[in-house]
């Protein structure tokens, strides 16, 4: 069987350099093209022929991230992000045959992937959280039960998402969860695949022994409302272990100002953004690792605990509730529940023979998570949807 070249589009990196390091030495990368900007991209380790990074729009917008003052200009800049990606990559298959399938992260590529679908190739549109209507209302939903106002997504962003979805041959997402989010009309072009995760960076480091004395949380996203970061500082509230820390790796959001009044130092060891080179360390010095996400696709962060040993206490929105019940790597517990992760410190904190087994267990089942399997599987994703075109001509 010939080998098909692909073409990937994110607006940042997220887990596509991870698939395209993949792609480049099966020798089947024609390009990824990155809302980032290269000296970003540098350490990602794919040649530089192979990237195309346009990160213009990413330098613009980083003062205004985490400010809510400039919300409309972020908007507009991200917008505009979007549209250059989708343009550029259009402008790179008009000079480049040497394509068969096209993987457009959702808002970056309708105009290629209408493009790519007259050459008879095939167009997959990426949607790595929830269908953006349910993202939308959730989010909603909890801004609300906060009495906080909450900025609906732009309609721009909603209509062009629908119409990726309708025009896509296939919309791939990372988790059941999310594809039960979508209309029954989508079902049969949605393929589930789970992400990989790089086990020669996430690994149990047995040289770093985990304290008898202290009990040592994590809490490894960004400080969002989304990630239900208020669930964990309020159940870490309520734990009433006298030795207990709560470690905080994640950058600020929008809703910094919300969160203020609520971290209390005491007994929290907080990092801001930590390099992957120096995350492991951390991981491994921890006890659980708590994620009650609000709405998510599959948060990559639990399959790098898991796989360095870190049991993980997570809600279904988190995207990852197969891979927790499958690898029997921590617990799955219900939706804005502060007393099931109460509940579940506890229980860890009295039975540390628990959290030996539940380590175990993850490091076992990330083996045979890693990025090649996940390319694996794609390509065979791929193979099959080709297959029923091949039948569907004759």
């Amino acid at each position: 069987m010939t080998k098909k070249k692909y073409i990937i589009t994110t607006a940042g990196k997220f887990h596509h350099f991870d698939v395209a390091r993949v792609i480049e030495k099966k020798n089947q990368l024609t390009k990824i093209i990155s809302g980032y900007p290269w000296f970003k991209l540098k350490k990602e380790k794919i040649a530089k022929k192979f990237v195309e990074a346009q990160g213009i729009y990413r330098i613009l917008r980083e003062p205004l991230l985490r400010n809510t003052a400039f919300k409309k200009i972020d908007n507009i800049l991200n917008i505009l992000s979007a549209k250059n990606l989708d343009n550029l990559t259009s402008n790179i298959m008009d000079k480049n045959d040497d394509v068969d399938v096209f993987i457009g992260q959702s808002q970056c590529g309708l105009k290629s992937g209408l493009k790519i679908k007259k050459k008879n190739k095939i167009y997959i549109c990426e949607r790595t959280s929830t269908h953006i209507e349910y993202q939308n209302n959730i989010l909603e939903e909890e801004y609300s039960n906060l009495g906080l106002k909450f900025n609906k997504i732009d309609n721009w962003y909603i209509d062009r998402e629908k119409e990726e979805y309708a025009e896509s041959n296939i919309i791939l997402v990372p988790s059941r969860f999310v594809k039960s989010t979508f209309e029954n009309k989508y079902q049969d072009k949605i393929k589930v695949l789970e992400f990989g995760v790089n086990t020669n960076n996430f690994y149990r480091d047995h040289k770093i022994k985990k304290s008898i004395k202290y009990f040592d949380i994590l809490y490894l996203a960004n400080k969002s409302i989304r990630k239900g970061f208020h669930y964990v500082l309020e159940a870490f509230k309520k734990f009433s272990h006298p030795c207990k820390r709560l470690h905080i790796i994640g950058s600020d959001t929008s809703d910094k100002s919300f969160f203020k009044n609520k971290i209390n130092k005491e007994n929290m060891i907080i990092y801001g953004h930590v390099d992957h080179s120096k995350l492991n360390n951390i991981i491994n010095f921890c006890h659980v690792y708590v994620l009650p996400s609000i709405e998510d696709g599959f948060a990559t962060s639990i399959l790098q605990v898991a796989s360095a040993g870190c049991p993980v206490i997570v809600t279904e929105n988190t995207g990852s509730s197969d891979f927790v019940k499958n690898s029997n790597c921590g617990y799955v517990i219900a939706l804005r529940s502060v007393d099931e992760i109460l509940e579940k410190l506890i229980f860890l904190q009295e039975n540390r023979d628990k959290l030996d087994e539940l380590s175990l267990n993850g490091q076992k089942f990330s083996k045979d998570n890693n990025w090649e399997t996940y390319f694996n599987k794609l390509d065979e994703i791929v193979n099959k949807f080709k297959g029923k075109k091949s039948i569907n001509a004759d």
